[in-house]
């Protein structure tokens, strides 16, 4: 599906991706006990808390904090430090220009998307025992677009601070504003940072000559 696309603008991975992942999710609804029911995934330290300085934490949420954290440094240096990692950012800056200087682009995509699929994978170990194991659980994986661009696409740290920045402000919306600003509250903060700094907090700008 993805390789023909090649070369293509973003959007057209967006649209593919998203067009397959609900075709995966209607084919998998169609089995039954399987893609219809709702499955619950306990890890070994779930049901257990925390308490420091009158703080109460769940070693649910510590272990997702902790294990996204080490996931972010290695990610970070992978994409730094090793020549397969910079590769990978060639590519994406440039797949033609990558491809003349003899980067292999069709095998580095391939191998970013199994990076993808591994730390999406991972994601959904780390959520399922505070949440429900169901079909439609990757919708979550939504607000990782609002949280990139306030971040700024391609800056680990973009991503984190952007999410920081989404979750915080989807939790005050949900505290402060009436009931539903919290399901929008994410794109109207989208929609600001698009108009003060469209690169994101992180992000820069390049210029292309034509």
């Amino acid at each position: 599906l993805l390789r023909p696309i090649i070369g293509m603008p973003t959007f057209s991975a967006v649209m593919v991706t998203l067009a397959a992942g609900f075709a995966m999710r209607g084919i998998a609804s169609m089995v039954p006990g399987w893609g219809t029911d709702t499955h619950s995934l306990k890890a070994p330290w779930s049901d257990e808390v925390i308490r420091v300085a009158g703080i109460v934490v769940s070693t649910d949420h510590l272990a997702i904090l902790l294990i996204t954290a080490l996931l972010c440094a290695l990610l970070y240096v992978f994409f730094k430090g090793t020549r397969i990692g910079i590769a990978m950012q060639a590519a994406s800056q440039n797949q033609l220009a990558a491809y003349y200087m003899g980067i292999p682009v069709r095998r580095i995509n391939s191998l970013i998307w199994s990076i993808a699929a591994a730390v999406a994978g991972l994601a959904a170990v780390l959520l399922a025992p505070i949440t429900f194991v169901h079909n439609n659980m990757g919708f979550i994986g939504i607000k990782a677009f609002p949280a990139a661009v306030v971040g700024g696409f391609g800056s680990i740290p973009g991503a984190i601070v952007g999410g920081l920045v989404i979750g915080w402000v989807e939790a005050f919306a949900g505290f402060y504003l009436p009931e539903g600003f919290k399901d929008i509250a994410a794109y109207i903060v989208v929609l600001l940072v698009l108009m003060v700094k469209p690169s994101g907090i992180f992000g820069q700008m390049r210029r292309k000559k034509v």
